[in-house]
């Protein structure tokens, strides 16, 4: 409650006991002398008790009106002063707010600045990287080629080391053969399509005639018009010659002229190399 509240309260409650009094003064008219100048004291010494009390209290209140007074004309000066600082410290922060503003409107700017530096190498970057990516197969593949070229290069190095060993066993085999041909009078030019190949079979069936089978044909490379011998053990009944081939099989007409013996089946049919 304020002072000036304090100070109503008081007036209020002076005039309800003036009020009170007035109409105990209108009562008591009805009463006689004695018994008003009785309640008059009573009254008098009661409103004096009261007006004492109230004194009491308002000096009461005066004091602690002014001792709030005082407090308030301290915290007045504090929050005065405390309004003076905050005034200081808030002109300091406007300035460093300015000064802020300013160094954010720089940074802004340079941050644009970056951006667009950002983005120019982003691109240069996706572009080293696909020049990176193409570099990377181009190498890839080339690695691959030069794999494949040093295999082939191997392969081929093995294969001329076979080639030179078959050339050496070529040599010797060209040697022999000419020793071969030599001793049998043959040379490059000599036709070979009339020389059966070396095969060895037996008869097979034996005909009414001149005619009979054996059971080797044309998959053993016997043609039409070879001649093969004929033998029982270590006794020659005589030559042959192929009329008619299967691949398993052959038809084949004795000559007369080689003839020595009778020929039958079982007997062994062998070619000789002329």
């Amino acid at each position: 409650m304020t002072l000036v509240g304090k100070i109503f309260t008081v007036l209020i409650l002076i005039m309800s006991i003036a009020f009170m009094m007035i109409a105990v003064t209108v009562f008591a008219t009805h009463r006689s002398w004695r018994d008003r100048a009785i309640a008059h004291k009573a009254t008098i010494e009661e409103l004096r008790v009261t007006n004492d009390r109230l004194r009491a209290e308002a000096s009461r209140a005066d004091d602690r009106l002014a001792i709030e007074q005082a407090a308030r004309r301290f915290a007045l000066a504090a929050l005065q002063s405390r309004q003076e600082a905050l005034a200081q410290q808030l002109a300091s922060n406007y300035d460093q707010l300015t000064k802020k503003q300013q160094e954010n409107d720089l940074i802004t700017e340079t941050l644009s600045q970056n951006t667009v530096i950002l983005d120019n190498l982003g691109k240069e970057v996706a572009g080293l990287r696909t020049d990176i990516v193409n570099a990377q197969r181009d190498r890839d593949e080339k690695f691959a080629n030069v794999v494949a070229l040093t295999d082939s290069i191997s392969g081929l190095q093995g294969s001329v080391s076979t080639f030179r060993e078959q050339e050496v066993q070529l040599r010797d085999q060209v040697s022999r053969m000419k020793l071969v041909m030599d001793a049998h009078e043959l040379t490059e030019y000599t036709p070979v399509v009339d020389i059966p190949p070396r095969v060895d079979g037996i008869v097979t069936k034996v005909g009414e005639k001149t005619l009979i089978e054996v059971s080797i044909g044309s998959d053993d490379g016997l043609r039409a018009g070879h001649t093969l011998e004929v033998f029982r053990n270590n006794a020659y009944l005589g030559r042959v010659k192929v009329t008619q081939l299967e691949p398993d099989r052959a038809v084949c007409q004795i000559i007369p002229e080689y003839r020595k013996g009778i020929i039958k089946r079982g007997d062994r049919v062998a070619t000789k190399l002329i």
